[in-house]
This record gives C-alpha cells, sequence and structure tokens, in this order.
C-alpha cells in the first residue's frame, strides 16, 4: 500500500507540472499543422504522382489513417524523445535542485521504491502522450478526410483496408510507446546523475544524436547493429506488407537490455546519492 501511495503521489507531482501539459499542447499542434498541411497538399499526395500513371485508384489516398501514419513518421524520430527526455529527465534531478527530494527520502521509504515509482511515473506519462499522438491523429484526420485504406509510400506501395489499417497502427503506436519508454529510462539514469534537470534532458537527447550519427557512418557499421537508435523504430516493421517477426523481436530485446541496464545502474546511483544538502 505504501508503494502505490508513492506511485500515487509521484503521478500527481509529474502530472501537475507545466511542462508535463505543454508537451501534450506541442503534440497537438504538430498534428494540427500535418492535417492542415496534408489537406492543402492533398492533390500532390497521389499514387500516379509518386509511382507512374499505369496505376488506377478509386478512393481517397489522403484519410485519417495516412495522417496518423504520416504524425508517427514525423514524431518519433526526433520530437517525441525530446519531450519525453525533458519531462522525465527532471523527475529527480529537479526535485534535487529544489530541495524537495531530500524531505521525499526523509520518509521511511527505501530509495528503490522512490526511484521505480518515479519510473513507473515516467512510463505513464511517456505512454500517454505517445498515444495521445496517435489519438489525436485519428481524430483530426477523421474530421477532415474521412475514413478510409491506409496507404504507404516506402520502398513502393502498401495499401491496408480500414479494419487491418487501424490494427496495424495500433501495433506501431504501442510499439513506439514502448520504444520511447527505454528512452524514458536513460532519460532517469541521467536525471539520477546530474543535479540540473536540463543537462540531464540535454545529455540524453545528445547521446540519440551521437548514435543516430554514428549510425550513419560506414566505419561504424559493425557497432551499428548495437546502438540505441538502430532499434527506437521498431514500429515501422508491423508496417510491412510482411512482418519481418524475427527483426522485430531482436529490437525489443534490444530495447528491452537497453531499459534494464538504464534502470539497475540508475537504483545503484540513486542509493548512494549524497541528497543532504
Amino acid at each position: 500500500m505504501r508503494t502505490i501511495a508513492i506511485l500515487r503521489t509521484e503521478l500527481s507531482k509529474l502530472f501537475r507540472q507545466r511542462i508535463t501539459w505543454a508537451s501534450f499542447v506541442v503534440v497537438l499542434v504538430l498534428v494540427a499543422l500535418i492535417t492542415w498541411g496534408s489537406h492543402h497538399e492533398r492533390d500532390r499526395i497521389d499514387v500516379e504522382n509518386t509511382l507512374g500513371d499505369q496505376f488506377v485508384v478509386a478512393g481517397k489516398t489522403v484519410t485519417a489513417l495516412f495522417v496518423a501514419h504520416a504524425v508517427m513518421q514525423v514524431a518519433m524520430v526526433v520530437l517525441i524523445p525530446l519531450l519525453v527526455a525533458v519531462v522525465v529527465g527532471g523527475t529527480v534531478a529537479g526535485e534535487r535542485q529544489v530541495g524537495t527530494l531530500r524531505t521525499l527520502l526523509a520518509r521511511p521509504v527505501s530509495r528503490t521504491a522512490v526511484l521505480l515509482s518515479k519510473l513507473a511515473a515516467g512510463w505513464s506519462y511517456t505512454a500517454a502522450l505517445t498515444l495521445a499522438l496517435g489519438g489525436l491523429s485519428l481524430g483530426l484526420g477523421h474530421l477532415v478526410f474521412g475514413w478510409g485504406d491506409l496507404v504507404i509510400f516506402r520502398g513502393g506501395l502498401t495499401i491496408f483496408d480500414p479494419h487491418l489499417g487501424l490494427m496495424r497502427l495500433g501495433q506501431a503506436y504501442g510499439l513506439a510507446a514502448a520504444a520511447m519508454c527505454t528512452v524514458a529510462a536513460v532519460a532517469l539514469l541521467a536525471s539520477t546523475i546530474f543535479d540540473n534537470p536540463m543537462t540531464a534532458a540535454g545529455l540524453t537527447v545528445a547521446l540519440l544524436l551521437v548514435c543516430g550519427i554514428i549510425a550513419q557512418m560506414p566505419y561504424f557499421e559493425t557497432i551499428e547493429p548495437h546502438l540505441i537508435t538502430s532499434h527506437l523504430q521498431l514500429h515501422r516493421e508491423v508496417l510491412e506488407a510482411q512482418v519481418n517477426r524475427p527483426e522485430l523481436l531482436r529490437s525489443a530485446g534490444y530495447l528491452a537490455g537497453y531499459t534494464v541496464v538504464s534502470v539497475a545502474i540508475a537504483v545503484a546511483v540513486f542509493q548512494r546519492r549524497d541528497v543532504t544538502c
């Protein structure tokens, strides 16, 4: 019961912060901009312009599912990892900076329970933000374009009927949320090491950027498969015509490993941190 009380406290603190709700506003603005852009450019987004006039398409190319997919491809590269790093990166460092962490740890609870409660709160925020991205995309997309097939232009043409398209998008957003939880675990680790929340967030984002840059360099191709950024886009696997399950499981295994290692190190560091000053 004490652990549940700590978790409730952490959730309350996290969702009372203005930066938390500001991130949802940012997501809403992004969805609105992409929906608006798709509305004004939908005459150019068609199969004929992409694959040639030998394809004849009946129906709409731009639908609610198309918008949800387009938003995901844009937001999951930088925006969502950045927002997660900023919010979760302040869960420990922010409290240490303002002096409330010392008061929190004066209670008869273990440091591990406190840290894991902060992690659970961070994961709740991460999942809510990612799923809000999908829900807002589908809602605005349906309002503007209506329902229809999911058409994907990537290395060719893939078309899913509305039912299968929605199911695949649901799976994709679920996997994306799980991947962002790994980013949250890394941000929590940085938050336990550094006293400044912006430093924790900045170094988390810097790690992702450095890994992404290294992955593009040919002479680092031997380590590229082991980098965290090589697996954060595992949601794309379920948006292929044929799901590559071995590759999907491989990426999930790597992300699980990064999460476990990050949390284990964070717990070890947090247990030894001096918060009396």
